[in-house]
């Protein structure tokens, strides 16, 4: 299974140089058809996507996250929020699996 990265050049590449696929993207990319593009490719187990990219659509990435089984849609803090405040990993793997 891959796990591909969607997010700004810092976080992707630095994603990229710890053995995961990932793409930047764009303030005019469509965020959405992205996740969709890449739910249909064969091997795709997981999409990581920044919170400044899923901010912008909100709603419409959470009610995809609750449709879609495979691949697992995991919100992550791009690397300059990381800066600014602290990350709590085993809160985010608790919301991705609902526990």
């Amino acid at each position: 299974m891959r796990a591909v990265v969607l997010g700004d050049e810092h976080t992707v590449y630095t994603f990229k140089l710890l053995g995961f696929e990932g793409r930047v993207i764009n303030e005019n990319e469509n965020i959405l058809a992205i996740i969709k593009e890449l739910s249909v490719e064969e091997g795709v187990g997981a999409i990581l996507i920044t919170s400044n990219l899923v901010d912008r659509v909100r709603e419409d990435f959470d009610k995809l996250r609750m449709k879609m089984r495979k691949p697992m849609l995991i919100e992550i803090p791009s690397l300059r929020e990381m800066k600014f405040k602290e990350v709590n990993y085993l809160a985010i793997l608790r919301s991705v699996l609902g526990i």
